[in-house]
């Protein structure tokens, strides 16, 4: 070969006998084909291949296999984002003249999409409290399509009865969709509970190094494949190599969260009779108003969230901020390092101050996302901001 031949066509194909223990990053966008029986049989699905990047490549199937066998879900659609899968599973599942039944402490992007692009979509959506099943059951209409709610939810950890709610939605033909970022596979697997369909931030917990953003829509292999065809039409493809680094994340997604769950609950204690704090929020408080339900929701680790009132209110939260040391500000979770963050002005900043006392989140409220630091480090740095 000629010179700029060799450079365009040479070193691509590395010949072994022995294969590598971690998987490598298939950072291509297309795929070649040897014979036109087998781009017909790829691309049908006939046989096992890959075509183009958008339409996935071995990482992804290799993330999407190992979550969904970490859920027990027969199929997954990696998707760009969280929110990513959440317009996945909308333009997937839903049509014009669908009804949602959504919990009112619903992801605040995901409310505002359903509220705005739900509805030029022509999809309703009621907001309840998913906590009550009798309210939830109660706003379902005749053209229902799902039920969304959190497998925990933002910020104040409360949690929606599955097994009471599934069965009943099972004979009316309702899905009942979960979003289990806040808990993850490691502490809830929602489909073991009823739900049909369970959406996950990769971003979060499962890759959990702060260095991915991701999405996942898990279910039926059907409802899946619709799915799957709305994030190609869509683009809300995932990059490869954030696939791959989402995997890499996960291998330790247990002993992670058994760690920072275990760490978790150390501070909630700790908190809890703290005379600056009015209240702690955490499920494994047996305190905490869902204590029995998520005991049998989460008969193992209770997540690494928990979050805490001020006694001063906002004027507390800036003194908090100047003083803490070890724990930083980010709006965001379930990275190694320990967060904290004020949802009255990030994830709630654009829900009203009504709507907000109505939901329990007060002007004091701080969330924490606890990290795989020593539990003497972080109570002493809450010690001393808590002065």
């Amino acid at each position: 070969m000629n010179f700029h031949t060799l450079a365009a066509r040479g070193g691509r194909d590395v010949p072994s006998a022995s294969r590598p223990l971690t998987a490598p990053i298939y950072q291509t966008n297309v795929y070649v084909f040897e014979d036109m029986e087998t781009v017909e049989s790829v691309w049908e699905g006939k046989i096992s291949g890959y075509v183009y990047g958008r339409y996935g490549t071995g990482n992804h199937s290799m993330l999407e296999d190992l979550v969904a066998g970490l859920e027990g879900a027969e199929a997954a659609v990696a998707c760009a984002s969280g929110m990513g899968a959440t317009t996945a599973l909308l333009l997937g599942l839903f049509a014009a003249g669908d009804h949602l039944v959504a919990a009112r402490d619903l992801y605040g992007t995901t409310a505002s999409f359903l509220t705005s692009e739900g509805k030029r979509l022509g999809i309703e959506a009621t907001f309840v409290d998913a906590t009550d099943a009798g309210r939830v059951l109660g706003a379902l209409r005749p053209n229902t399509k799902a039920v969304f709610v959190e497998a925990l939810s933002n910020p104040l950890l409360l949690l929606a009865d599955l097994p009471v709610l599934a069965p009943l939605l099972e004979r009316r033909g309702v899905e009942l969709i979960v979003d289990a970022s806040m808990a993850s596979p490691a502490v809830c697997r929602p489909i073991e509970h009823g739900a049909t369909v369970v959406m996950h931030s990769l971003t979060k917990f499962i890759s959990g190094h702060g260095d991915v953003t991701g999405g996942m829509v898990l279910g039926r292999k059907e409802a899946m494949g619709r799915c799957r065809e709305a994030m190609i039409r869509a683009g809300t493809n995932l990059g490869p190599f954030d696939a791959w680094l989402a995997v890499r994340g996960a291998r330790t997604l247990g002993v992670r969260l058994e760690r920072q769950s275990a760490t978790a609950l150390s501070l909630a204690q700790f908190l809890e009779p703290h005379p600056a704090v009015a209240r702690a929020h955490y499920p494994g408080l047996a305190t905490h108003p869902q204590h029995a339900l998520a005991r049998r929701l989460m008969p193992g680790p209770m997540g690494a969230i928990l979050s805490f009132d001020l006694r001063g209110g906002a004027l507390a939260v800036g003194r908090f901020m100047a003083r803490a040391r070890l724990m930083e500000f980010a709006p965001s979770f379930g990275d190694v390092a320990t967060t904290w963050t004020y949802p009255a002005r990030t994830s709630h900043r654009r829900v009203s101050d009504e709507d907000k006392a109505a939901m329990g989140i007060g002007p004091g409220l701080v969330r924490l996302s606890v990290g795989l630091e020593d539990p003497t480090d972080l109570i002493e740095d809450l010690t001393q901001a808590l002065e």
